[in-house]
C-alpha cells in the first residue's frame, strides 16, 4: 500500500508538471550559419532530465562519506565488535576502496576482527543504520549545479531528482542544499535502502506521466549499477559523472556503461543534445 501511495503521489505531481511544460517558452530558432551546419544531423531532443543526488549535484564523498564511515565504526564498537572505533574506521576505509557499493564491507570488517558468523548480523545492522542516518549538517552544491538546473529550465526542460538512501536523511540533504526550494526542479523522488520503492520504479512513473518517449529523457548520475543501469534498461540516454565515491567503479557490461561520461556537472549543457520542450 505504501508503495502505491508513493507512486500515486509522485504521478500526480508529474502530471501537473507535464501540463505546465506545454506553456514553457519554445526554443529559439537556429540561424543557418553555413550550408554544412544546416546539413549536420539533428541532435536528439531532450525534454526531461533526471538527476541523481549524491556525488552528482553535490560532493557527497567529501562532505559526508568519511563521517558516515566513522559513525558506522563507532556503532559497530558499541554493538560489541572487539576493536576500538578508530581501528574499525581504518579497516572500513580500506575496504571501501575495493567495495565502494558497500555490498560486503561490514562482513569484511567482521572477518578482519574475527567475529563468528553467528554474531555478525547485529553488528552489520548497527553499522548500516548508523551509516545511512548520519545527521545532515551544512551542505553545498557543486559549482555549476544551479547554472545547469536553471539553464535547462529556461529551455523548457522538465527536471527531476531521484535520490537513494534513508528517505528522512535524503530529505534533510535536499533541504540543506536548498533544492526543496529551487523552482527549476519539478519534483524530488526518494528511493529507499529497503527497496520499498526503487529508482527504476520512479523512472517508469516519469515515463508514464511526464515524457512517454524514453529517447527524450536524459539520466545523469555517478553510479553504473543504479541510475545508469535503470536508465539504459528503459531506453533513456545516460551520462555518467565520474567522480566521488564510485569514481573507480567499473561498469559490469554494456547494461551499466553510460552513453557519455563527464567529469563536472557544468558539462551537461555542452552535451550533444538539443534541450527543450516538445
Amino acid at each position: 500500500m505504501l508503495r502505491l501511495y508513493l507512486l500515486a503521489a509522485g504521478e500526480a505531481i508529474l502530471m501537473n508538471s507535464k501540463r505546465s511544460s506545454r506553456s514553457a517558452s519554445r526554443r529559439p530558432r537556429k540561424s543557418a550559419r553555413s550550408a554544412a551546419r544546416a546539413q549536420a544531423p539533428a541532435r536528439p531532443l531532450i525534454t526531461t532530465v533526471i538527476f541523481d543526488l549524491d556525488d552528482t549535484l553535490y560532493d557527497c564523498f567529501g562532505q559526508r562519506v568519511r563521517a558516515a564511515h566513522l559513525r558506522a565504526a563507532v556503532a559497530m564498537a558499541d554493538a560489541g565488535l572487539p576493536a576500538p572505533a578508530e581501528a574499525i574506521f581504518q579497516v572500513r576505509m580500506r575496504a571501501c576502496k575495493d567495495d565502494p557499493q558497500l555490498t560486503h564491507i561490514d562482513e569484511r570488517v567482521c572477518e578482519r576482527f574475527g567475529v563468528p558468523a553467528g554474531e555478525r548480523e547485529k553488528l552489520v545492522r548497527a553499522a548500516r543504520l548508523a551509516f545511512f542516518t548520519l545527521p545532515v549538517g551544512k551542505l553545498t552544491l557543486f559549482p555549476g549545479t544551479l547554472s545547469v538546473l536553471r539553464g535547462l529550465k529556461q529551455r523548457g526542460v522538465r527536471i527531476f531528482v531521484v535520490s537513494f538512501g534513508d528517505p528522512e536523511t535524503q530529505r534533510a540533504k535536499v533541504a540543506a542544499l536548498g533544492l526543496d526550494r529551487e523552482p527549476s526542479i519539478d519534483h524530488v523522488f526518494y528511493a529507499d535502502t529497503g527497496d520499498l520503492i526503487t529508482k527504476e520504479a520512479f523512472f517508469r512513473s516519469i515515463l508514464r506521466n511526464a515524457e512517454r518517449d524514453p529517447k527524450r529523457v536524459l539520466v545523469v548520475g555517478d553510479r553504473p549499477s543504479s541510475e545508469i543501469r535503470a536508465g539504459k534498461a528503459l531506453g533513456m540516454h545516460t551520462v555518467r559523472l565520474r567522480g566521488g565515491e564510485f569514481a573507480r567503479l567499473k561498469a559490469e557490461g554494456q547494461e551499466e556503461r553510460a552513453d557519455l561520461e563527464i567529469s563536472k556537472i557544468d558539462a551537461v549543457l555542452k552535451l550533444p543534445f538539443e534541450f527543450g520542450s516538445s
